[in-house]
Order: C-alpha cells, then structure tokens, then sequence
C-alpha cells in the first residue's frame, strides 16, 4: 500500500507532459556512462554553477540521446564538482557537444576551470537504468509532494 503512494507521486520521465522532457532513446550498445570530475577556481565557482545548471536542463529537455545529467558538489570542497552523465550513444554524445547549448557552456568556462578528468564508467549492473527528470518549476523535490 506504502509503496503505491510513493509511485503516484513521481513523475514518470517518460511522460513530457509532467517532467518538460523529451522523450528519451533507449541506451545502446554503444552507450556512454561517464563521470566528468571539474575543479573550478572559487571565485569563478556561483558563474560556473550557473553555467552548469544551464546546459544540463537543456540537454536533458530537449536531447532525446542525453539520458543523465546530474551534478553534484562536494560539500568540504564546493569547488570540486562532479557530473554523472549518461548517453545512449557515441552518436548521442557527438550531437551533444556539438550542440550551441554545449558549446555556450564550454567556451564560456574555460578560464573557470582549474581541471577536469573525464572517467568513462562500466555498469556493474548492466540492467540497472538511471531515470533522470527535472521537477516542474517552483517544486522543490526535497519537499513531501503536494496533496492533490
């Protein structure tokens, strides 16, 4: 019964209609998992966030090949951010940093970052899937859900 009510209330990602997303390719043989490690200068580090934020709610509203883009920062060392990011192919990820939404991002930060480590990843589990979705605008997703 528990477990009913909690499915009720997250979007489906597949559905455009509640996540503002489109719809997504299934992940390929020759998909990408990475994780993209980025060392920014501090005084660079609210720009650069905002950057950032940009370009993965586009890629993920509008690419139909980008799966996964999720940034986290570390808490002791805010500079330091991490990005997991996922395509359903080398294709998908072609037409991604070729895109002007990439392009904007990289060249407007380059000067802000101190480094960056691409690290391509394997799945342990090749049939776990990553559902990624951006809450509607204004819902804070750390919030119960709203009764209606």
């Amino acid at each position: 019964m528990a477990q009913d009510s909690i499915a009720q209330n997250v979007p489906d990602a597949r559905d455009n209609r509640t996540t503002g997303m489109c719809a997504k390719e299934p992940m390929q043989a020759d998909g990408i998992v990475r994780l993209s490690k980025v060392e920014v200068y501090p005084e660079y580090l609210e720009e650069y966030r905002r950057y950032a934020v940009e370009v993965g709610e586009i890629s993920l509203r509008t690419e139909a090949g980008v799966l996964t883009m999720y940034a986290v920062q570390e808490i002791d060392n805010p500079c330091r951010i991490t990005i997991l990011e996922t395509y359903a192919s080398q294709e998908a990820y072609k037409s991604h940093i070729a895109s002007a939404h990439f392009q904007k991002y990289k060249q407007g930060t380059l000067h802000m970052v101190k480094a960056l480590v691409l690290s391509d990843q394997k799945p342990l589990n090749e049939a776990n899937r990553i559902t990624n979705f951006i809450t509607p605008a204004g819902r804070d997703s750390r919030r119960e859900p709203d009764a209606r």
